[in-house]
Order: structure tokens, then C-alpha cells, then sequence
């Protein structure tokens, strides 16, 4: 046993730095090794990973830290004066993209649960690779940043009725007391959010004694980061919001920053496990045997996220660039639709090769992320409504 582990971790490692070679060479995001890894060492192709259960639960852990790091970064008085902004953008686009998977679903002859479910899965975009892209281009404290970061912050917030939602349509209805629990910790979270705006809610004590210790540092970090995930979970919300406000509790007090160096490595090394978990559920066969309707699939995805969100960023103020800028930023399918997916399955909602397809299309989305804004970047920068726009 001991020895299947370290092997599997050693040829995961050797496998994760050719590949990240190579994606640096090309100048590509890192987060497409990890998928590629999990696809290969994976049940369907080399079979050394065998728990693809314990690689998903420590992607998590990833998502969590993510979300924990970008609420110490992000400027939340800023984001409080454009808070109607995201909130409306998240809410029209789950109400448009109902309407797109309806048109479709009718014709393709789906059912309405299908079509409940495809909708809440494509309105929902990557914070993992769209927080870390805003982060690598500088771009995350710009006012379009702000507002993307608020519309990815208003859809992790969606995913809790949405499953709620995808509960009641199975015949597994959620009790009256879980129903209170999530409103209960919904109202709470806000209170938080206004009063982490407002002013400082704690003092972290003995500041010099931790900047000068690096187990210190780390392990108040994890309590911090851990127990707010862990209340967040309680009252129903997502693991990940209850980390983006430990977030905020570090971001208010100056003498915490030592705690992004500290946390850098384990997000790093979870996040992988993360992208790994997308890689190993992946089927390379059923691929294959269904690439054009994938592709067709996936290109139909980016073009109508990329459609409806350009077109609410440009009712919320936004210049014509930044709208389909910022369209093509949530274009992608995003982590949380992984969850919403198998929920799906797992309620029976959709067949299994609904699901696979489904799969197969959220993390064919995520691959095409960079090229596909590479290409609206550059369309953008040829039109002629962009002459007078300011970057």
C-alpha cells in the first residue's frame, strides 16, 4: 500500500513537470497539465491512480484556499459601491441562460429537467481559473475585475438553491429546517460582508510573534481559513464562501499579509488535485466516439456565455470593449457545475451519456479558456469601436 502511493506519486509529479514544461514553453496555462495528467494516470488509460473520490475531496481543499486567498486581495469597499452590478448579472444570466437551454431543449425533444439542469450548469463560470487569470494579468483591482469578481462571488452564492432547486425536481425534498438553516446563514454572511466593509472586526494578537514564526503563521491561517469554510458548510452555503470571508477577516488587518507567501504552496499543490479530479472523471473513449457533437457543443457554450454576459456588462455602464471582454472572461463552464452535474446523475435527472457529454463539455470549455480569449481579445483590438477605448 505504501509503496502504490509513493510510486503513484512519483510518476504524478514526473508527469505534472513535463507537461508544465511544455505549457511553459508555449506560454499556457498550467491548470491544462493537471487535466491532462488525471486523463492519462487515470482508471481509463494507465490506471495508477485508483481513488478518483480522494482526489476530487482534496480539490476541494483547493477551491477553499483559492477562495480564502482572493477575499484577503480583493478591494471590497470598492466592489460595495458596484454591489447592484454583479448581483444583476448573475441573476439575468441564469434567467437567459434557461431561456437559451429551453429554445434548444424543445428541439432537441429534452425534458424539463434536463433543461433546469443544463441551464444552472453553463450560467455558472470558473473562479479558479478566472480569479487566477485576473490575478497573473494585473487585472483583478481593475473596475472591470471588481465586477467580475462580484458576478463569480454571486454565482457561488446561486449554487445553494440551485441544488435545492435540483432536490425538489428529484422528489428529495430539502426540510423546512434546512430551508432556514441556508436563509439563517445566507443573512449572516451579509451582515459579515457589511460589517468587514465598515470597519475591522478583530485584531489578530501576538502579531510580532507570528510574523517571526512560519508554523504559527500557517496553522492560525488554516483555523481562520478551515473553521469559516467549516460554518459556511453548516449552515448550507458552500465550503468556498465561508473561505472568501476568513478572506476578508485577513484582508482588513495589514499585519496579516505574510499570510499569502505562507498559504502560496499548499493552493498551489491542492489546486492541481483539483483540475486532476476534472482529468480522472473524464472518459477518452466516449470522447472520441462523440468529438463533433462535444465540439459543437462546447463552441455553442463559450459563444452564448460570451453573448449574454457581453451584452449585461454593457447595460450595467460598461464600454463596448470591456463588455465582451468581460464576456469572454465567464464564457467557460466553472467547478461548481462538476458538483451540479453529478448531483444530476446521482438524483437521476439525466441519463448517463447526458452526463458524460455534460462532462466532457465543462472541461472542454476550461481547455479552450485562454485561446478563446486570445481570440476576442485580438477581434476587439481590430474593431473599430475599440479606437477609442482605453484599455
Amino acid at each position: 500500500m505504501s509503496s502504490q502511493l509513493f510510486s503513484g506519486i512519483a510518476v504524478l509529479s514526473f508527469v505534472l513537470l513535463l507537461l508544465i514544461l511544455l505549457l511553459r514553453r508555449l506560454k499556457q496555462p498550467y491548470f491544462i497539465a493537471y487535466i491532462a495528467s488525471g486523463l492519462l494516470l487515470g482508471p481509463k488509460v494507465l490506471n495508477i491512480i485508483h481513488s478518483p473520490e480522494v482526489v476530487s475531496e482534496l480539490g476541494e481543499i483547493g477551491i477553499v484556499l483559492l477562495m480564502f486567498s482572493i477575499g484577503a486581495h480583493i478591494d471590497l469597499r470598492n466592489l460595495s459601491k458596484n454591489f447592484y452590478k454583479p448581483l444583476l448579472i448573475a441573476f439575468v444570466q441564469v434567467a437567459l441562460s434557461f431561456f437559451f437551454m429551453y429554445c434548444i431543449g424543445k428541439q432537441a425533444g429534452w425534458n424539463i429537467n434536463t433543461i433546469v439542469l443544463t441551464s444552472f450548469i453553463i450560467s455558472l463560470s470558473s473562479s479558479a481559473i478566472v480569479f487566477q487569470y485576473l490575478a497573473r494579468t494585473g487585472e483583478i483591482k481593475s473596475q472591470l475585475g471588481i465586477i467580475t469578481c462580484g458576478v463569480l462571488l454571486m454565482q457561488d452564492i446561486l449554487v445553494v438553491p440551485m441544488i435545492l432547486t435540483l432536490n425538489f425536481m428529484s422528489g428529495s425534498n430539502a426540510s423546512m429546517q434546512d430551508l432556514v438553516k441556508v436563509c439563517v446563514g445566507g443573512i449572516l454572511i451579509l451582515l459579515f460582508l457589511r460589517a468587514a466593509i465598515t470597519k475591522k472586526l478583530f485584531r489578530i494578537p501576538m502579531r510580532r510573534e507570528i510574523i517571526a514564526d512560519h508554523d504559527l503563521q500557517v496553522f492560525i491561517g488554516f483555523c481562520i481559513c478551515f473553521g469559516m469554510a467549516w460554518i459556511s458548510s453548516w449552515f448550507g452555503l458552500s465550503h468556498a464562501f465561508g473561505a472568501f470571508a476568513a478572506g476578508i477577516i485577513i484582508g482588513r488587518d495589514k499585519a496579516t499579509r505574510w499570510l499569502e507567501k505562507s498559504f502560496i504552496p499548499f493552493r498551489v499543490f491542492f489546486m492541481a488535485f483539483f483540475f486532476l479530479a476534472v482529468g480522472l472523471q473524464l472518459d477518452i473513449r466516449f470522447f472520441v466516439e462523440n468529438m463533433d457533437t462535444i465540439i459543437m457543443v462546447t463552441v455553442s457554450v463559450l459563444l452564448i456565455n460570451s453573448l449574454i454576459n457581453s451584452l449585461l456588462f454593457k447595460l450595467t455602464g460598461n464600454n463596448w470593449r470591456d463588455s465582451i471582454y468581460g464576456g469572454a472572461l465567464l464564457s467557460q463552464i466553472g467547478e461548481f457545475s462538476f458538483m451540479l452535474a453529478t448531483l444530476g446523475a446521482s438524483l437521476g435527472l439525466v441519463t448517463s451519456y447526458t452526463y458524460q457529454i455534460t462532462l466532457a463539455v465543462i472541461t472542454f470549455t476550461m481547455l479552450l479558456t485562454t485561446i478563446w480569449l486570445t481570440i476576442i481579445q485580438q477581434l476587439i483590438y481590430r474593431l473599430p469601436i475599440a479606437k477609442n477605448m482605453r484599455i
